[in-house]
């Protein structure tokens, strides 16, 4: 994999679990609310987004 695309990779991956992170656990210890559902689904999203990223630029695809 370029180191470009690696360190894209990983900052997307790195992200998308604070955002997790954050919005889960905030969930869980406050309770729901509409921003927290927001942060969770923008950490999903972009999980999703560096998953394909990181899959598409990995080195066995060459």
């Amino acid at each position: 994999m370029d180191p470009k695309a690696e360190r894209r990779c990983h900052i997307l991956i790195g992200v998308s679990l604070v955002l997790l992170t954050i919005g889960i656990g905030y969930d869980f210890i406050v309770g729901t609310q509409l921003a927290d559902f927001l942060v969770i689904i923008g950490g999903l999203f972009i999980g999703w987004v560096g998953f394909f990223y990181c899959l598409g630029n990995a080195a066995f695809w060459e």
